[in-house]
């Protein structure tokens, strides 16, 4: 019998020791396998929520940069939109200046010419004011000046003719004066607050602390040393650059603390104190004083003394001045404004300069005769081949004197003088320019836009350079001159 395909299971030679090693083998190996499987899932689990978390954070990084680029354009709308206002507040700084009409009394001289007073002390206050403004003060582009009158028009004319300070009597002087003086100066004004204690004061003191808080208010002065009062008031703004002190009278006792900059107009303002007239009462009404117009002033005016304009940096003590006697207050709601006419005995010389307003008291451009065509081609080619405008202030202005970069200017300056054709066609061209000061503008020598041309049924809408302006009148009915004469045109 054959035995060699019988299967044995159990192995009495020991041969069995070496199955048990390939199970335990085995079973270690499945054992590992397994573990590597665990651990297989585990980090595919793993895997799978950091994916998930990868996916949300990408999700949200879109979302955050959309975010940023929205904020990105609109600081950018922002920024445009600062700069812009910023532009704005900057092109329209101003001057302002309060004078408390009771104490700061203008020269009895100019009072008594009446209308054409108030315009002589109008135009040589202005004049002073942006002297000093410029000289002292490194003003050089502040050309709004505001000059705001606060006082009691019929206690001052009582006070002036009853103590003869007045060479005339005519009790209506002041308001005649205060007329002269608001047109003369289109941001010049007289405000007449009547009788009563304080009335001027308290108007005086909310003028100026509604002008100290305001940014585009560079300059403010006070007329108002007569009256110890304001001292104590100045105490709280002693810090402030922009205000100065406008003397006129000798300071009061309590000025000495002040440490302002102080300036003084003596050839606009009386240097004295009205004198009270001894045992002769001084009447003060709540009535205003009748105001008349003055047709025509016939007579020449006496020539106005020569300017002079002082100051000082420090105050100095003053002995104490009176403050006694009635308020005396301004002139601001005067009679209707009516059609008048002040001409010059002298004939006018027709080369003077001159600026037209409206019946609106609106700046009006004066026409400007066609420019030749082939001289404006001729100008356009030439600085387009230099590369640089012309400068308008250089070639418009007596001498070039109108630029202040001289060298450093951008623009151009021809070496050679512009024939008259070349400077109509270049105040042409200037004329477009629209004039930061508007239809309130009063300078002589601007040579730019001040409305729009065809301000009714204007082609260009609200696209217009001068929007603002359209509806405006543009009819002339007043010239007035550079020495402040005035003469109404018919039409």
């Amino acid at each position: 019998m054959n035995n060699r395909n019988v299967y044995h299971p159990y192995d009495p030679a020991g041969d069995g020791d070496e199955t048990d090693g390939f199970v335990t083998a085995y079973r270690e190996w499945e054992e590992s396998a397994h573990r590597h499987n665990v651990i297989s899932q585990d980090f595919a689990k793993q895997f799978q929520q950091l994916w998930q978390k990868c996916h949300e954070l990408e999700t949200e990084c879109l979302e955050q940069k959309k975010t940023v680029k929205l904020w990105q354009q609109e600081g950018r709308k922002m920024e445009r939109e600062l700069n812009y206002y910023k532009s704005a507040a900057e092109n329209a700084c101003f001057a302002f200046v309060i004078i408390d009409g009771d104490g700061a009394v203008f020269d009895e001289e100019l009072i008594a010419l009446g209308e054409e007073g108030g315009k002589k002390a109008a135009h040589e206050l202005h004049k002073h004011l942006r002297e000093y403004m410029q000289e002292e003060c490194e003003l050089h582009n502040l050309d709004n000046i505001f000059v705001h009158v606060v006082l009691n028009a019929q206690g001052l004319s009582s006070a002036l003719v009853q103590s003869g300070t007045l060479p005339t009597g005519d009790y209506a002087a002041v308001t005649k004066f205060g007329r002269g003086f608001c047109r003369a100066q289109p941001l010049f004004s007289f405000t007449d607050v009547g009788g009563g204690k304080e009335q001027a004061d308290h108007k005086v003191r909310k003028l100026f602390e509604m002008m100290e808080k305001n940014i585009q208010c560079k300059f403010l002065a006070l007329a108002g040393c007569h009256d110890n009062g304001y001292a104590t008031f100045l105490e709280s703004y002693r810090n402030n650059p922009k205000i100065r002190l406008l003397e006129t009278t000798p300071a009061a006792a309590d000025f000495r603390n002040c440490h302002f900059d102080r300036f003084s107009i003596p050839t606009v303002f009386r240097s004295e104190a009205v004198p009270s007239k001894p045992g002769s009462s001084r009447p003060v009404t709540n009535k205003l004083a009748t105001v008349t117009t003055q047709a025509m002033m016939n007579s020449p005016s006496p020539k106005p003394p020569s300017p002079a304009l002082t100051t000082a940096f420090r105050p100095k003590p003053a002995e104490a001045t009176s403050n006694g006697g009635n308020s005396y207050a301004a002139i601001g709601k005067a009679a209707p404004s009516q059609t008048f006419s002040i001409v010059s005995s002298k004939k006018k010389n027709t080369q003077q300069a001159f600026i037209l307003f409206n019946r609106d008291d609106e700046r009006v451009d004066a026409p400007l005769p066609k420019a030749d065509p082939l001289v404006v081609k001729r100008m356009e080619e030439q600085a387009k081949a230099i590369g640089a405008n012309f400068c308008n202030r250089y070639h418009l202005s007596p001498n070039g004197t109108g630029c202040k970069a001289g060298d450093n200017c951008s623009y151009y300056h021809s070496e050679t003088k512009l024939s008259k054709q070349e400077i109509l066609a270049l105040k042409h061209k200037t004329r477009k320019i629209v004039c930061n000061n508007g239809s309130i503008c009063d300078d002589f020598s601007c040579n730019l836009g001040h409305h729009c041309q065809s301000p009714v049924g204007c082609y260009f809408g609200s696209e217009c350079r001068f929007s603002k302006f359209h509806g405006m009148d543009i009819t002339p009915t007043l010239r007035v001159f550079e020495d402040g004469t005035r003469e109404v045109i018919s039409n």
